[in-house]
């Protein structure tokens, strides 16, 4: 694997002795490689990450991976609230509104590389291996609805909700019925927080629980066929947060 140290981004400061727990997936959002580097190159943008990938596969390391770059923002991942000096930040090539709009696939390769080396360098955790719109599900949706979650699933790059047994099922069933939580809102709340997302303001906001909804969604149920979108995304969540009890158990 290649990486290139041509361009340096200042954007960064001391990780606050955080061991490094995550790797955070980005896209750019702007029109082409040249721009995202210079844009997260520039001081006065207050922004970076530590590797950016372009279209044609190319890996550009612009912070040290011993410093905290400043990817993630305000975000948040169980009881972690600085995700910055927790994780590794990969911008990729990618824009919804511009030539770039798809996962090339020398992109995609550069990334499973990469994501092998960092993973294995730093005993990741695969739960661990998230999208911005993860940890911050208010304000981001990057890597979007294209990203293809489930090579890395395929590749054990990243979680993938396994079945569970039915009497499992039935017993957190039986425990929501238990403490009189009814609604199939409260339970995804509860079962969406005990996975690592923040549902502050999802409680009371029906635009942010909306927001969090197709965030989860756009990560682990892609092209649910609409017309079943519910029962899919209740029957997923469910089985998504019993796989996890179960491994924690």
């Amino acid at each position: 694997m290649k990486l290139i140290h041509k361009f340096k981004s200042l954007n960064y400061n001391k990780r606050n002795n955080k061991q490094i727990s995550f790797l955070i997936l980005h896209y750019t959002a702007l029109s082409s490689i040249e721009d995202s580097i210079n844009y997260l190159c520039d001081r006065k943008n207050k922004v970076s990450c530590h590797y950016i990938i372009s279209q044609n596969g190319k890996i550009y390391n612009l912070v040290n991976e011993k410093y905290r770059a400043w990817h993630a923002g305000q975000s948040a991942w169980l009881l972690d609230k600085d995700l910055n000096s927790s994780s590794i930040g990969i911008e990729l090539d990618f824009s919804p509104n511009h030539k770039n709009n798809k996962f090339s696939k020398l992109l995609i390769e550069s990334l499973i590389l990469l994501l092998k080396y960092l993973k294995k360098k730093y005993k990741i955790d695969k739960k661990n291996i998230l999208g911005h719109s993860d940890i911050a599900p208010y304000r981001k949706i990057d890597p979007g609805e294209k990203f293809p979650w489930k090579k890395l699933y395929n590749l054990d790059l990243s979680y993938n909700p396994k079945k569970v047994n039915l009497n499992e099922l039935v017993k957190i069933r039986i425990w929501f019925k238990k403490n009189k939580i009814y609604l199939n809102k409260n339970k995804i709340l509860i079962m969406l927080n005990f996975i690592g997302y923040d549902i502050s303001k999802s409680i009371k906001n029906k635009s942010s629980y909306r927001s969090l909804i197709n965030n989860y969604k756009n990560h682990y149920l892609q092209k649910s066929n609409i017309k079943y979108s519910n029962s899919k995304l209740f029957n997923c969540i469910e089985r998504h947060f019993c796989s996890l009890l179960l491994t924690k158990c």
